[in-house]
């Protein structure tokens, strides 16, 4: 999704991915055996407003009803590695899901500077070895995300946008991995490709390789009816590209690292789509869990936008991990 840098509206708790292609949604395998199921979100801010008696992470397990297993948060490749928020999150009980985008967040889509092939060439080696010691003296598992939805169009390390390659994006994100691996073992790498819409190619030339990854990660949005998208029930937007993943790599688990719907016409509608969301994650095979985004942006992303859709959500999250 388009990224923190740009945020507009900030909701209470709470980028996003391009929607919509007319992917038909194909029988998925279903779970065989019992999984551990999780989830996360993603919030705006973890600390809390002057005056109130409870923290973002803490109103999130209220509305909730569970508390998160996973905290998202996004930082660029040029940022400090964020050890107070990390801090917070192992505090609270829950595991950093940590995004690390390879751009400058207000340079919009073309930077010459961030093409795949330079951070395969060792540009940014400096960065990436930093980012791999302040994690390395941090000391605790995270799970990490580099360069996500990387068959979309939106980003400057998109296939195809400032003539990056699919063998240039493996070739980067080996090179990453061994800056960041190397120094900070208890790291999980994430590959993040984009749920198949509008607007997005197929992702299987970007897989680097069941031995450079650790988890399967899919973005994907429900926009709803606004210009340029439709309405897209869970299965059409998720059950293709679950197939596709599970196409590539045979082993590893699948986690959906960014999700959300907006509201729809009628006020059942979000509540609705978040109850078949749910039936899904808990009937895939091999998928572990997921993280929503939980922030009133481009559209209200945020779970709770009904008081229909918070009820949906805290049923269906209790169905989903317990």
């Amino acid at each position: 999704m388009l990224h923190l840098a740009m945020l507009a509206s900030v909701g209470v708790l709470g980028a996003c991915s391009s929607d919509d292609q007319s992917a038909q949604a194909t029988t998925s395998p279903v779970s065989a055996s019992p999984v551990t199921r999780r989830w996360g979100a993603f919030i705006p801010s973890l600390t809390a407003l002057p005056g109130a008696t409870r923290t973002p992470l803490q109103q999130l397990t209220a509305l909730a009803g569970r508390p998160p297993t996973y905290v998202h948060r996004f930082c660029a490749l040029s940022d400090r590695v964020p050890i107070a928020e990390l801090d917070a999150i192992v505090a609270f009980g829950a595991t950093p899901l940590l995004t690390l985008e390879p751009w400058r967040p207000d340079g919009g889509t073309v930077q010459p500077d961030y093409t795949l092939a330079r951070i395969a060439s060792g540009a940014f080696d400096t960065d990436l070895a930093r980012w791999g010691t302040e994690l390395a003296s941090w000391g605790k598992p995270l799970l990490l995300r580099f360069a996500q939805e990387m068959n979309g169009t939106w980003y400057p390390w998109a296939i195809g946008v400032n003539g990056n390659t699919a063998s240039d994006y493996r070739a980067a994100w080996t090179r990453m991995r061994s800056e960041i691996l190397g120094r900070h073992s208890a790291t999980r790498l994430v590959w993040a490709p984009n749920a198949l819409t509008m607007g997005t190619n197929p992702f299987g030339d970007a897989y680097p390789g069941a031995d450079q990854i650790d988890v399967l990660g899919l973005d994907g949005y429900n926009w709803g009816e606004v210009p340029g998208h439709h309405w897209q029930s869970p299965a059409d937007l998720f059950l293709p590209s679950f197939d596709a993943l599970r196409s590539i790599d045979g082993t590893h688990p699948i986690l959906v690292t960014e999700v959300a719907t907006a509201d729809g016409s009628s006020p059942d509608d979000k509540a609705s789509w978040i109850r078949d969301f749910c039936t899904i994650i808990r009937q895939q095979a091999r998928v572990e869990g997921f993280a929503w985004f939980q922030m009133d942006k481009e559209r209200d992303w945020r779970f709770n936008s009904t008081a229909a859709s918070t009820a949906a959500f805290r049923a269906g999250l209790a169905d989903v991990v317990g």
